[in-house]
């Protein structure tokens, strides 16, 4: 029985629209995900699942500006998985390849509205838990030390899911640098979130969810706002109730984030 436990990342939000419209912007990404979830079965007399996967994309996204902010394009050009869940099959990923994420950015910087296609491919929902880190919120004119906070509420209703999460971020601005040639504010950030709802399992049915995520985050940003890569690590503890277990089962996972630009 594999019981996926969501992971959302935290790193949330760019500053304002820019006034005048520009041209569509696309950049490309190497994103790598590496996630360990252990299920403790020890609740119906069986021992702890561990599942580990591990996914490569190659994705390409595109900003559009628009009345009220900027329209989302994502386009995930290759995909490799590494993985021992059997119910993972190299049709799911061959159906990712190519998939799209569409979205709008607030002004504000929060990301909305997000529609996949194909719908509910477990690997195309990985790249999307992933595009909420592209948004960091930069404070304007913001100086190495400066701190501020964001919260964000996210509804995750992918693979019949319906859970809601509420995230408490924490900024600090750090040194100017370059990334590939280009200058970047590096920001590093912490976050907590609750989440709460249901989630549907092929073997379990329908599911109560409810649990916890703590993180850390690293964020390059260009000048122009442009994501230039970074890196994340977050522990989530879930507590799953099932009509086939007497109490909720206990889930925890640990999940890393490493984002590069392809020049």
């Amino acid at each position: 029985m594999l019981l996926y436990a969501a992971a959302l990342l935290w790193g949330v939000h760019p500053g304002p629209a820019n006034a005048l419209r520009t041209a569509p912007v696309t950049t490309h990404y190497r994103v790598e995900t590496k996630t360990e979830t252990t299920v403790d079965l020890s609740g119906v007399g069986q021992p702890n699942q561990q599942v580990n996967l591990g996914v490569t994309s190659w994705i390409a996204v595109t900003l559009s500006d628009t009345t009220g902010g900027r329209i989302l394009h994502v386009v995930v050009d290759s995909l490799k998985y590494d993985g021992g869940a059997p119910q993972l099959t190299q049709s799911s990923v061959d159906s990712a390849r190519g998939g799209t994420l569409h979205g709008f950015v607030e002004a504000s910087g929060h990301v909305k509205e997000i529609v996949a296609q194909p719908a509910d491919n477990i690997f195309l929902s990985d790249v999307q838990g992933v595009i909420h880190s592209f948004f960091p919120k930069v404070r304007t004119g913001a100086k190495t030390g400066d701190i501020w906070t964001d919260t964000v509420e996210v509804t995750n209703t992918q693979n019949g899911s319906n859970i809601k999460s509420k995230f408490a971020i924490k900024y600090t601005a750090g040194d100017r640098s370059s990334v590939s040639g280009v200058p970047a504010l590096k920001l590093s950030s912490t976050s907590s979130a609750t989440m709460s709802g249901t989630a549907q399992n092929p073997m379990a049915g329908s599911m109560e969810v409810e649990g916890t995520v703590t993180g850390t985050s690293e964020s390059f940003v260009g000048a122009d706002g442009r994501y230039l890569g970074g890196s994340s690590a977050s522990t989530s503890n879930q507590l799953l109730k099932v009509a086939m277990a007497p109490a909720p089962i206990p889930v925890k996972t640990i999940r890393t984030v490493t984002v590069s630009v392809i020049p």
